[in-house]
């Protein structure tokens, strides 16, 4: 243990047991805390003369323009004045950069509170111009995670406002203090008492970590465990700290949490574990323990039924196995009797499990409820021996959409189109769909998750075409690429180019969108639709640039510089598919098309050489966001196709 000596202001370990002073406080921004590194720099030998006299260090002017550099100085300053050689602080006292000594201060905390001859309380934020109780409820000091530890660890703790004037003691302030954190006051004075661990736990509830963490890792003294500091494993520290805590104790108190009526999902089956101090209650009559005697004797009232009860339960890797008085009351839905009750409560609490017939085990069902059991409830209970699983923590229900959008690495935008099955491999009409679609560059295709596959199609100048089915299988999307010579069989083209009709055959006039067209262009390559004898159909191929959108809408037009009437239409015949869905056709045809193969496999890059280019499809994980509209989650794929 590092200490930092109040008159040189040098970190130091000290040999033997020295007394020494501690502070909590609330930190300021890192880098505005004296650090351990900002003490390297600043030794100073004792100066010469009497002994016992010092010379104090000196600090860079980067170090005393900190905000913390007054703080820090306060408190050396009243620990000398108390006769105190050192003092401990936590910003400089502990080489953060070293895990391995952080897990050690860490695991060490309460003990060095506990130690310590007083703990300082700076409280920065202390209104000294209202009543008290009122300053101190908005004082941030008291809502944060690691000051509970901080305030109930040491014998002596004294109170200072942002002036270092002492304004209180955790004694003289203990009624006040109690009913600002809901810790009894015999905790507060160090009077005998055991409290139960959701009565502690119930003091956390509320209080602000930086690291969520580090709910679980300021709790551990408190209990009296140590565990390893494993930071980025997030709540599991939590239930961690639960399944330490039960290595070493039987108080079922533990297991008497409830989540609250506000949560959003509440009656999901739940572990028999907590999820965090928050759903332990706060009350004026704490949680207690039942001694088992008396709980089987006077409680259940069935001496010779539970007279061979065990107290105790055992964790092992498969969940909690214990021993509890339950009665069926519902379609695999139990009552349990919980060995513990409110102070204040006549008969102990309960809670419903829900038994998994096919795993031979149990859930904490309506995790809302914790019942306070009457004098009915107790009749009928039979002992039984169950195993109940640790943590079966189902996130709430969140509806999820799901969308691809395109990104070309080359500078044309081929005529493109697509369609959405609804069921892949069936048979049904196109109308069944969404129908055929021009995709414009900045479209967004929605699929559901397991079911709808997208189809992809894309037609270049020489009226090849090539197909990209897309889909998403268990929340992961995946793509097929087909480059087959006959595709243009299955996919409607004809929206992807604007179709010009006349009433004439001989005649052959443009449409106004298509005035940018090559005379040299040959109509005959570009469409693959079946035309009528009646009418002579030709294709504008226009490939856009990227700016540009690909939905060209055309409607009926009327040249007056012309005799002849004309109508720009799109048709919708489909060669060899007739009206059927592409997918589906695409599927039957095609026997290297099995679609569980390639939903299994989820292939997210594939790459494909043709007569004339390759091509490079890729995706991946675009932006996510929540819509508080429709409390959706909307996660955005963007597939990248490269053609060179």
């Amino acid at each position: 243990m590092r200490l930092l000596h109040t008159e040189r202001l040098t970190i130091e370990t000290p040999t033997g047991v020295r007394p020494y002073a501690i502070l909590s406080h609330r930190w300021l921004a890192d880098h505005e805390e004296i650090s351990f590194q900002d003490l390297q720099h600043t030794q100073a030998p004792p100066g010469e003369g009497p002994r016992n006299i010092y010379t104090r260090a000196t600090f860079p002017l980067n170090v005393q323009s900190k905000q913390g550099f007054a703080k820090f100085l306060g408190a050396c300053n009243n620990a000398s004045r108390a006769g105190l050689e050192y003092i401990w602080i936590d910003t400089c006292c502990i080489d953060k950069t070293s895990s391995a000594e952080l897990s050690e201060a860490i695991n060490s905390m309460h003990a060095w509170y506990q130690d310590s001859a007083v703990c300082y309380v700076y409280l920065h934020d202390f209104d000294d111009d209202v009543d008290l109780r009122s300053a101190l409820e908005k004082v941030d000091w008291f809502k944060r995670g690691w000051t509970l530890q901080e305030l109930i660890a040491p014998e002596n703790v004294y109170f200072f406002n942002k002036d270092w004037i002492k304004i209180g003691s955790k004694a003289t302030w203990a009624p006040i203090l109690s009913k600002l954190t809901h810790i009894r006051k015999d905790v507060l004075l160090g009077n005998p008492c055991t409290p139960s661990i959701a009565e502690k736990m119930s003091w956390a509830a509320g209080r602000k970590t930086k690291k969520i963490e580090d709910r679980a890792y300021s709790l551990m003294g408190l209990f009296g465990i140590h565990m390893p500091i494993i930071y980025g494993e997030g709540e599991k520290a939590f239930r961690r700290l639960q399944l330490e805590i039960m290595k070493s104790s039987d108080d079922q108190t533990i297991f008497a949490w409830h989540d609250s009526l506000t949560h959003p999902n509440p009656v999901r089956d739940r572990g028999l574990l907590a999820s965090a101090p928050d759903i332990f209650s706060r009350k004026a009559s704490p949680v207690v323990t039942i001694d088992h005697s008396y709980f089987i004797k006077n409680v259940l009232r069935n001496h010779n039924t539970f007279r061979n009860m065990q107290r105790g339960y055992s964790i092992l890797n498969d969940g909690i196995h214990i021993t509890l008085p339950m009665k069926q009351v519902g379609v695999d839905v139990w009552l349990a009797v919980l060995r513990c009750k409110r102070e204040n409560q006549e008969f102990p609490y309960g809670i419903y499990l829900k038994e998994r017939p096919d795993c031979h085990d149990f859930l904490r069902t309506s995790p809302t409820k914790l019942l306070t059991l009457e004098s009915a409830d107790l009749e009928g209970l039979g002992l039984h021996t169950i195993r109940v699983v640790v943590d079966h923590h189902i996130l709430p229900a969140v509806s999820r959409r799901q969308f691809f959008t395109f990104q070309l690495t080359y500078t044309s935008w081929e005529p493109c189109g697509y369609y959405v099955c609804p069921k892949p491999g069936g048979c049904h009409d196109v109308a069944q769909g969404i129908g055929y679609r021009v995709l414009n560059p900045d479209d967004r295709i929605e699929l559901s998750d397991n079911v709808q596959c997208g189809c992809i199609y894309w037609q270049g100048l020489g009226g090849k075409v090539t197909v990209l089915l897309i889909g998403i299988e268990h929340r992961r999307p995946w793509v097929h690429l087909l480059t087959h010579v006959d595709l243009h069989q299955y996919v409607d083209t004809s929206q992807l180019f604007c179709q010009t009709i006349y009433d004439a055959p001989s005649s052959v006039t443009l449409s106004p969108t298509s005035i940018q067209s090559s005379d040299k262009t040959d109509f005959g390559q570009l469409s693959p639709l079946e035309t009528s004898p009646a009418t002579s159909v030709r294709s504008s191929p226009i490939p856009p640039s990227r700016s540009q959108s690909l939905s060209h809408t055309s409607v009926g037009t009327h040249n007056r510089s012309q005799q002849r009437h004309f109508s720009t239409s799109y048709v919708t015949q489909l060669r060899g598919g007739g009206t059927g869905c592409p997918v589906c056709s695409i599927i039957q045809h095609y026997p290297t098309v099995n679609m569980k193969d390639i939903k299994n496999s989820r292939v997210d890059f594939v790459a494909e050489r043709m007569s004339d280019k390759q091509i490079e499809v890729d995706i991946r994980k675009g932006q996510v966001r929540v819509s508080e509209s429709e409390a959706t989650l909307e996660v955005n794929y963007v597939i990248s196709v490269t053609m060179s």
